[in-house]
């Protein structure tokens, strides 16, 4: 990732850990099939994993602020189109090539015979293909589960759009982002709890939006803040606050609110990420974590089916599935995700950014032969 003209520098600690996130969420997802031989403790904090996506959506709003801030700030509303060409570039095509793998498993299954279910839903599936699926337009989680963060993904970008050029008018002052960042931190806990629920990953049809506006608005103020004092040399304050929303987070955890602690302990761990990024000798600078990072969205988006395909073909009970072959199926996944991306994702990106480059530039090019 590359940083704002004013903040140039290569944040590696950053992509290690969205490609550990990316594990957690694959792990997550296949827990079921290691009851047999994994003890009840480990299967309980592989149940956590879904948490991994708190902290992809804190990351996401950090790391776009971080590459797109410095347009925003010099273009306004001006600078959107670009923005939202590049976002769009970046996330449609791998999540359409996969969507539509599904769809073709879906049918081969309704023409041998089978009813793919409820899962399958060939009604719902246009929403999904628009990834405007959690956008209140179902009750359940249908086809590529996972994609349902990538839809209020998708929307957050469409709010930053909008708002891009305001946003960049706010003054990060020392203490007024991190105080805004628990502000918001409580009113989704005071959300939470206002509609009855007490875990941040329940219900996510209804849920999931307001998850992700929040915690993608919370790392764009993280990253106004943590680049100010990082220019100002506060090492300390960035540490201290840090601990501050960690040990604020724990609090909350374990006494009052689990979905007003968990962005905060997200936003503890970015920050102590990026102070290990800059660090003299980053962590997870390493050649297989930088290629985790990389991968890791390919990861997330196929592991799901994926892992339907592995059970459908070499598992004969899904909730006893030997270690050997879970070890199997993850470094399947990994091979896999990683012909996706060098094969399908970065050809797709380069493919359909310059498709875009072309329809922002053909309206000044009329404008242009028509003088």
């Amino acid at each position: 990732m590359s940083g704002t003209a004013a903040s140039p520098r290569m944040l590696p600690t950053l992509t290690g850990v969205r490609g550990i996130a990316a594990l957690m969420v694959l792990f997550y997802h296949i827990r079921g099939g290691m009851t047999g031989f994994a003890p009840p403790q480990v299967i309980s904090v592989l149940g956590q994993g879904y948490l991994a996506v708190d902290l992809f959506f804190v990351l996401s709003g950090f790391v776009l602020w971080w590459n797109y801030g410095a347009q925003f700030r010099a273009q306004g509303a001006r600078g959107a189109p670009h923005f939202i060409m590049r976002r769009f570039a970046r996330i449609f095509p791998l999540h359409v090539a996969i969507l539509s793998a599904m769809a073709l498993f879906a049918l081969a299954l309704l023409v041998s015979g089978r009813d793919p279910g409820a899962h399958y839903s060939f009604v719902q599936l246009p929403a999904h293909y628009l990834l405007v699926q959690n956008w209140g337009f179902g009750d359940r989680l249908t086809w590529n589960d996972p994609a349902w963060s990538i839809s209020t993904e998708w929307a957050a970008y469409l709010l930053l759009a909008v708002t891009g050029g305001r946003i960049a008018r706010l003054s990060p002052g020392r203490w007024s982002f991190p105080l805004l960042i628990i502000g918001l931190a409580a009113g989704l806990g005071a959300w939470f709890a206002a509609t009855g629920r007490t875990s941040i990953g329940q219900d996510i049809p209804a849920t999931g939006l307001l998850r992700c506006l929040i915690e993608f608005g919370m790392g764009i103020l993280l990253c106004q803040w943590w680049t100010a004092q990082q220019a100002g040399g506060r090492t300390a304050v960035i540490v201290g606050t840090a601990l501050g929303f960690a040990a604020l987070g724990a609090t909350l955890l374990f006494s009052l609110s689990q979905p007003a602690a968990i962005p905060l302990i997200m936003v503890a761990v970015v920050i102590l990420s990026l102070q290990a990024s800059v660090a003299a000798k980053p962590l997870l600078a390493g050649r297989i974590a930088q290629w985790l990072g990389d991968i890791s969205y390919a990861v997330y988006l196929s592991h799901f089916f994926l892992w339907i395909l592995f059970k459908l073909f070499f598992v004969d009970d899904p909730a006893m599935v030997p270690p050997v072959k879970i070890a199997a199926f993850v470094i399947m996944t990994l091979a896999v995700s990683h012909l996706l991306h060098v094969w399908l994702e970065v050809p797709g990106r380069r493919f359909a950014q310059r498709a875009g480059d072309r329809l922002l530039a053909a309206p000044k090019q009329a404008l242009t032969e028509s003088r």
